[in-house]
């Protein structure tokens, strides 16, 4: 006999909706995976451990290179692939319970696998490209890119980069990394994860959970732009971090940034790591979606002048608009901050450039319909908005232009040979009753030099070659006049700069020997054609920039010298006054936006030098006779001893001065020389000088013809 129900109508509805809901709650839960039981890292290690102990394993040891494809029988197999061993072709485990562990330090790629439960990688970096059905484990000392698919569930402990698909859910370790844009089932996150536009972000077909240890780096690009992870699920903050590192390229905009699209988000992030110093970067939460707006802070660029050069062309740039501040500032500055590492360390004399500091995104001011739009930001300053605080440092430095401050001491010291040889060629002892001999001689040059040595690449180095011609007669019994002509090539080598100068010079001089006393006089005047080049380069942001100057130098100078003949020896101790100026036109850089404007430059100095001369003469037969010659001396510089350049951005900025390193106020002169007469109208002679004080350095090699007739 049928049973007849006595429940009410509505009852019964009511039953019959739960029931339905249930059984769709179930089907949900069998679909996202949560009703399984999933095992963690911790479970899966031991029991790939317990499993390696098991009386009833059979560890199979591959330690050289197989020749034919390796096929397992129905026993419990641990394959180990260690040394120089390899795999060819489909490795098949057969029947039982079956791990292939990796534990090569080089790595290699992963082959056909089939009848494998668990895959563990123990060390070396392994990419995969085929389809594998089991578990993974990748150790930490492990790196595993996969371009295929991984049915079963992966731990990473080490570092794994999917850019294809894994159908089981992923677990990443506290010290462990994940990347890629490939698809995973679901992400635990427990250590590092890393977002953008060259990496990619996931998408996850389920729920995304980062935990409070948890790291999210969140990488954009100016051109390239940034990555959005796609949740299908929930996606769980869990007071994880957000790690903003610098932008690479030119900063332009700062339109919202969409970090996370989810079905629903959980949470927020605990912390903003920021490392943009000059950007406040701001969460935005919604259900479904965590933003992240950008915006210029009130943080002066400034703030990355490591000298007094810095700071005075950072003063130079046009401020900033500041954003308004909102409710969000004083959370924003808990995420924001730019606590970062001090600035890199720059010598303190090397001028740091700064960059036009200019908003990410320029707001022209009220204006009417008749004013002019407001003029494109300049791309270097928009880059260095996208800085952290070391990387400003540098950039700073590069703009700034500042070896252009050192062109004028660099090249008075290019020719500061040219005062030297006409010296020598002045004292050079000639045999008794020739005095009213004329004669030709010919110089060979080589000088090189540092301006602030110790400052290793930073300084400005100058290297230099050319000829030297000068002729002299007697005009009477005490007095002989000369005039020289020289051609020099100059190189100029700093921190990413480089140049060059085509010199010309002529001068004249003139000795007047009154027995033991002699005043030598002369006068030299130089004029250079120049050309620079300077790379800039950071945060994504290049530049490269030449530029073509003209300059004039003068010399002159004034020695008095008192030969004692002491036996065989001539020892002559002298004086010495000098005058030294340098002149340069204004020219104007050819690049980019970090071209500079320089202003003409002029500098001048004056010196004074206390020596003695020494030198032995030889006899030899047949007329021949060598001197040896020693040369000591003390030089002194007055009036201002630092160069400097008037100079500015061409695409917005205004004029600052920008000083070079200093000269050494005092410095020791040596010079060492040979000359040797073949005979009695023909003398060769080689001499070395130097110029060396604390910061600078200066030596000349010259070697010399001498004919009398």
């Amino acid at each position: 006999m049928p049973t007849q129900h006595v429940f009410l109508p509505q009852h019964l509805a009511l039953a019959i909706t739960l029931a339905l809901g249930c059984a769709e709650v179930s089907m949900a839960q069998s679909v996202t995976g949560e009703a399984r039981p999933v095992e963690t890292t911790a479970k899966m290690q031991a029991r790939l451990k317990t499993f390696a102990a098991a009386p009833d394993t059979k560890i199979e040891r591959v330690t050289e290179v197989q020749e034919a494809p390796l096929s397992m029988g129905d026993s419990d197999d641990l394959v180990i692939v260690s040394k120089q061993g390899d795999l060819f072709g489909l490795t098949d485990g057969g029947g039982g319970t079956n791990v292939l562990q990796l534990d090569i330090a080089k790595g290699g790629v992963i082959n056909q696998i089939s009848n494998v439960t668990d895959l563990h990688l123990k060390q070396g970096e392994w990419s995969s490209g085929v389809a594998f059905n089991g578990a993974s484990l990748v150790d930490s000392k492990a790196k595993l890119t996969n371009t295929g698919q991984i049915a079963g569930a992966v731990h990473v402990l080490g570092v794994f980069d999917n850019r294809g698909t894994v159908a089981g859910p992923v677990f990443v370790g506290r010290n462990a990394t994940f990347s890629g844009n490939g698809t995973v089932d679901a992400l635990d996150v427990t250590g590092l994860m890393k977002v953008g536009p060259d990496v990619g972000a996931p998408s996850v077909t389920h729920d995304l959970k980062l935990l409070k240890s948890a790291t999210l780096v969140y990488g954009i690009d100016a051109e390239k732009g940034s990555a959005t992870i796609k949740v299908g699920g929930t996606a769980t903050l869990g007071n994880a971090t957000l790690k903003i590192p610098a932008i690479p390229g030119e900063f332009v905009d700062t339109n919202r940034r969409v970090v996370i699209d989810a079905g629903k988000v959980v949470g927020k992030f605990g912390k903003i790591e920021n490392e943009l110093v000059f950007l406040t970067a701001t969460p935005d939460y919604t259900e479904t979606e965590v933003g992240l707006i950008f915006e210029r802070n009130n943080i002066p660029l400034k703030i990355a002048a490591t000298n007094e050069n810095a700071e005075e062309f950072v003063e130079s740039l046009p401020g900033p608009k500041l954003a308004k501040p909102t409710p969000l500032e004083s959370e924003a500055t808990a995420m924001q901050p730019p606590t970062v590492e001090s600035p890199a360390e720059r010598p303190a004399s090397k001028p740091t450039a700064s960059p036009i500091v200019a908003s990410a995104k320029l707001k022209p001011a009220t204006q009417s319909t008749a004013t002019k739009p407001a003029p494109k930001p300049n791309a270097a300053i928009a880059a260095l908005l996208g800085t952290n605080m070391a990387t400003a440092a540098d950039a700073i430095d590069q703009l700034g232009g500042y070896d252009t401050a050192d062109l004028g001491n660099a090249t008075l010291s290019s020719v500061a040979p040219i005062s030297s040889g006409m010296l020598s060629a002045m004292s050079l002892n000639t045999p008794e009753g020739e005095h009213g001999n004329d004669q030709v001689w010919v110089q060979a040059i080589g000088n090189n030099g540092s301006l602030a040595k110790q400052l290793g690449n930073f300084a400005l180095k100058h290297s230099t070659k050319g000829l030297m011609l000068g002729t002299d007669w007697a005009v009477s019994s005490n007095w002989r006049l000369g005039v020289i002509g020289s051609k020099t090539q100059t190189r100029l080598d700093s921190y990413q700069f480089e140049g060059a100068l085509d010199s010309w010079l002529v001068g004249a001089y003139a000795v007047r020997q009154e027995g033991p006393l002699a005043l030598r006089l002369g006068a030299v005047h130089g004029s250079h054609d120049g050309s620079t080049k300077r790379h800039v380069a950071f945060n994504g942001f290049k530049d490269h920039l030449k530029g073509r100057y003209a300059a004039t130098t003068q010399q002159v100078f004034g020695q008095v010298g008192y030969n004692l003949d002491v036996g065989h020896f001539d020892i002559e101790p002298y004086a010495q006054v000098g005058y030294q100026r340098y002149q340069r036109d204004a020219y104007s850089e050819k690049g980019d936006d970090a071209a500079l404007r320089y202003n003409g430059q002029a500098q001048e100095h004056y010196s004074s030098d206390l020596g003695l001369r020494l030198a032995r003469p030889f006899v030899f037969d047949q007329g021949m006779r060598l001197t040896p010659r020693v040369d000591v001396g003390w030089k002194h510089l007055y009036g201002d001893i630092r160069g400097g350049s008037h100079q500015r951005l061409v695409n917005g900025g205004n004029t600052y001065t920008i000083k070079g390193v200093e000269l050494d106020r005092d410095s020791l002169l040596l010079q060492a020389g040979l000359e040797l007469a073949v005979s009695p109208g023909h003398t060769l002679g080689l001499n070395y000088s130097a110029e060396t004080g604390q910061d600078n350095h200066n030596g000349a090699l010259t070697g010399q013809w001498r004919m009398m007739f």
